[in-house]
């Protein structure tokens, strides 16, 4: 289950676990990890999840450009750089959290310009986190790596799968597992995904966001809700070993209805249709 780090507490980890989820999916901005007050809102999240027994997989990235003003040998130097400043990211937060982790994930949709600051993503992904794979094979892991956590499929053809391709071809061990986003697709579509990635790469799929708003177009409560109950009902025929779940609390901050609309509670955490059908598919009441 998706948690946002600035609104997730114990109250929230209590019901998350009670609906019957296993662990929880935050973020974590690399850029500000410097940050006091930002270490001891993530020191705060972990807290929250230990004392509800959940997990946590935790997504790193970066909000600022990676390699601004740079052109060349001196733009690959920066982006190098900058993935070993991802990779050191990497083992701060294993340092401190690894007993709570299932696993680190490395980025966020970085085939959506929205979440790649640095330009065009192309030419810049690869020496980016080919960098960072290096820095972390070189010292022993003991939290499993997800990546890359693509707004999409990364289906043969496609820009996720291009982006996935450059960094692992040549460069086996990087991940442990292909995280992506399955907005829309139906469970015929995530298996073949899987079986695909699977066949392709080498490597398990795992969905590190799914969800479905309850505003917008064509959407209402009771349609979030029946939506949700027909994934979970086909969950265990995924051919998908984790999936996480978009979101467990509305975002008042989304650019429209839509956006903040995917909490399976509104903003102020009142339960939505869409928990219950979760509590039925999970078997908990």
């Amino acid at each position: 289950m998706q948690v946002k780090l600035e609104t997730f507490t114990r109250d929230d980890a209590q019901a998350i676990r009670a609906t019957g989820f296993s662990f929880v999916r935050l973020g974590i901005w690399t850029n500000a990890l410097h940050d006091a007050a930002y270490r001891e809102r993530i020191h705060a999240a972990f807290d929250a999840a230990l004392s509800a027994s959940l997990p946590v997989v935790a997504t790193l990235r970066t909000t600022q450009p990676l390699a601004t003003g740079t052109y060349g040998a001196a733009r690959e130097e920066a982006l190098a750089l900058a993935g070993r400043a991802l990779a050191d990211a990497v083992f701060d937060v294993e340092r401190e959290f690894a007993t709570q982790l299932v696993a680190i994930e490395l980025w966020n949709e970085p085939d959506l310009g929205k979440y790649w600051p640095t330009g065009d993503v192309l030419p810049t992904f690869a020496p980016y986190m080919r960098a960072a794979c290096a820095a972390l094979r070189a010292q022993p892991r003991r939290v499993p790596l997800y990546g890359f956590g693509f707004a999409s499929a990364p289906l043969s053809g496609t820009l996720p799968d291009a982006l996935l391709t450059s960094v692992l071809d040549g460069n086996p061990g990087c991940v442990d597992a292909v995280s992506y986003h399955a907005y829309g697709m139906t469970p015929a579509a995530i298996r073949e995904a899987a079986r695909d990635i699977e066949q392709r790469h080498r490597l398990p799929a795992v969905i590190t966001e799914w969800g479905v708003p309850s505003a917008g177009l064509l959407r209402d409560s009771s349609n979030q809700a029946h939506r949700m109950s027909d994934f979970a009902a086909a969950r265990n025929d995924l051919h998908t070993p984790l999936v996480s779940i978009y979101e467990w609390k509305d975002t008042r901050s989304g650019d429209n209805a839509r956006e903040r609309s995917y909490g399976l509670v509104d903003a102020s955490g009142r339960p939505k249709p869409a928990l219950d059908a979760w509590r039925d598919a999970l078997r908990v009441r």
